[in-house]
């Protein structure tokens, strides 16, 4: 259990939170929500690797008792949809805490810092994939010009032909009459 304040004095407590999966899962903006929700004064949270296959958070809250508790309970209760916890500890602090304000500007600042290099890489892939465009798009006009190249030799082919035959039937027919086959 979590040591008692005396009077309206703020609590501070340390939790880790230990599992599998617990990082890159949005579980520091799901504590944090909650923090918020409780109206915690304080709260920081930072991921950290424990060893090879254990992920961890450490959280450092503090607020009034009832909150802190609130906080707690509802930790304990519900996790992200993703996350794989193996274990929740809670104990008393005396660890100086940010404001949650503080906090809350610097996880921006953090979300900016992940979110800058993966527009870069989606800008990146944009040029890969318009590169790949017009490589299409050219290779397209060159089918295209080949089909017309084709169909234009196809075309004075067939018609060299067809005016043979035109040709070697006229002479068959002339042949028909000399010998007296047709009228």
């Amino acid at each position: 259990m979590i040591s008692e304040s005396i009077g309206n004095f703020p609590m501070k407590i340390k939790v880790l939170i230990t599992g599998s999966q617990v990082h890159d899962i949005g579980y520091r903006v799901f504590l944090l929500n909650h923090a918020m929700i409780f109206g915690l004064e304080g709260f920081m949270a930072s991921n950290t690797i424990i060893h090879d296959d254990k992920q961890q958070i450490i959280v450092f809250a503090e607020g009034d008792k009832e909150s802190i508790e609130e906080f707690c309970a509802e930790i304990k209760e519900n996790k992200p949809p993703n996350a794989i916890v193996d274990s929740i500890i809670t104990q008393p602090t005396e660890k100086r805490v940010m404001s949650i304000m503080h906090y809350v500007h610097l996880a921006q600042v953090e979300q900016l810092d992940k979110g800058i290099p993966a527009i870069l890489g989606i800008e990146s892939l944009q040029e890969q994939m318009l590169d790949k465009q017009d490589k299409i798009l050219d290779k397209q006009d060159e089918t295209k010009n080949e089909i017309h190249a084709l169909r234009s030799d196809l075309k004075t082919e067939m018609n060299e032909r067809f005016n043979k035959i035109e040709h070697e039937l006229e002479i068959m027919k002339e042949s028909l009459i000399k010998h007296g086959i047709i009228a």
